[in-house]
């Protein structure tokens, strides 16, 4: 079975595995015994022949799992108070999420921060273009932590939960849109990455 470490150069490092001269990684290209599967950790082979004492740190470890291409996870905690659909006569675009002021907000996939900032409707909003090429809107937010071409992670807080603009209490307002521009049942898109609110 093959140990899962995040960071073996730096262990292979510090014991001097795989440290040869300049002369000889020309002479002999190093060919390694099994492919590199990322993103993720990084799976190392079993045979590797490690001295006795890393190979039992490694093994040993509990590394955190990078996020993998299609990772989501919920925006943020709470209740739901209103869902995808038609609402007081008009249409509502996202889900609302409640919870207290100041609640972590997560970005949902790995993206990149579109904007940051006010918003018409939405007082303060943060908008991400998520992994797939969609966009997440989080609306009503009270702090934000990030700014615009900023770089995110999945589960990574960028904000928390507010009451500004045109809102009934403290929640948080999440939305996708399409590539096209439409925006689409969040709950749908959540539930086929495994996120169910």
């Amino acid at each position: 079975m093959p140990v899962r470490v995040g960071a073996l150069a730096a262990f292979a490092g510090t014991v001097g595995l795989g440290t040869i001269s300049a002369g000889e990684a020309a002479a002999k290209p190093a060919k390694p015994e099994a492919p590199v599967v990322l993103p993720g950790n990084i799976e190392v082979p079993a045979n590797l022949n490690l001295p006795p004492e890393l190979d039992k740190a490694l093994r040993g470890l509990a590394l955190p799992t990078i996020p993998r291409p299609g990772v989501a996870v919920k925006p943020a905690s709470g209740t739901v108070t209103s869902g995808y659909g038609a609402r007081w006569g008009a249409h509502h675009d996202g889900v609302d999420i409640a919870n207290r002021i100041g609640t972590p907000v997560y970005a949902v996939t790995d993206g990149v921060v579109l904007e940051s900032g006010p918003a018409s409707g939405y007082g303060q909003w943060i908008r991400v273009r998520q992994d797939d090429g969609t966009t997440g809107i989080f609306g009503h937010v009270d702090q934000s932590f990030v700014r615009e071409g900023q770089r995110v992670t999945a589960g990574q807080q960028i904000g928390t939960v507010g009451n500004r603009g045109n809102s009934t209490g403290p929640h948080l307002h999440y939305e996708v849109w399409n590539a096209g521009g439409s925006p689409i049942n969040p709950h749908a898109w959540l539930a086929n990455r495994g996120v169910h609110l």
